[in-house]
């Protein structure tokens, strides 16, 4: 097993699984621990066989299974923009994230996100944090679910959505509005750092600000807990709309 390389390594019975399920042409091989034979491990194994995937038994793993991923190009805006030329839907959800810096929230929000089926993810590549091993392994198999995009200009990106009849919703602790605010079609929910929010540049560029905060004691969510509300709650009033 190449170790040089950690950041295509996915470690874990339950991400190997989704992977497995989800996005076996992901894959390039499965590594699983040699000194293991549990029912477990056959099941696995005998799950790679049924659709032909690589499986090595090898003495650097340890207890779970770890899977080897090929390696893919990261995409751009103009990944975003074709994307979007393609999806005729009116009734998209985006992620954006603006100056993220835990890995550990990255890899929640990534792991939220692929649960609620959301569209898309845009990561501001240069105030963000990367998406390491740490991230990979917190996401439990969303990081690689996901279509994931990373902008260096996150306002000429807003910009773009626009063009595309996103509607751009802020999460702030400081808007005084709630989520009466949201109309049915296509909406990108943005969510600033886990210290200072979103930049101020980026949220006057935010077609609305909304609060998600009704608590006079404490009026902050982790980033992570308030991205999986709000967008529950977005789908959620989208639903209502089609009804």
């Amino acid at each position: 097993m190449n170790t040089d390389n950690k950041n295509n390594l996915r470690e874990g019975f339950h991400h190997v699984e989704i992977l497995i399920d989800n996005k076996p042409e992901s894959i390039k091989k499965i590594y699983l621990p040699l000194e293991r034979s549990d029912d477990r491990i056959e099941k696995l194994k005998e799950k790679c066989g049924d659709i032909g995937l690589k499986v090595e038994f090898s003495k650097k793993v340890k207890k779970s299974p770890v899977v080897e991923v090929i390696e893919s190009a990261k995409q751009n805006l103009k990944d975003l923009k074709k994307t979007l030329d393609l999806n005729s839907s009116t009734n998209q959800t985006f992620i954006v994230l603006d100056n993220i810096i835990d890995p550990r929230n990255l890899g929640a929000i990534l792991r939220t996100a692929a649960v609620l089926n959301i569209d898309g993810i845009i990561i501001n590549k240069d105030h963000c944090a990367p998406t390491t091993d740490t991230v990979h392994r917190v996401s439990c198999g969303g990081s690689d679910l996901l279509n994931i995009f990373y902008v260096s200009n996150l306002l000429n990106c807003i910009k773009t959505l626009k063009e595309f009849n996103f509607e751009i919703i802020g999460f702030t602790e400081h808007a005084k509005d709630g989520l009466q605010q949201i109309r049915d079609g296509n909406s990108a929910l943005v969510f600033g750092s886990e210290e200072k929010g979103i930049r101020a540049k980026t949220l006057e560029a935010c077609d609305i600000h909304v609060n998600l905060i009704k608590n006079d004691k404490i009026n902050s969510l982790n980033v992570s807990v308030a991205m999986g509300i709000a967008a529950n709650e977005v789908i959620g009033v989208k639903k209502s709309f089609s009804n």
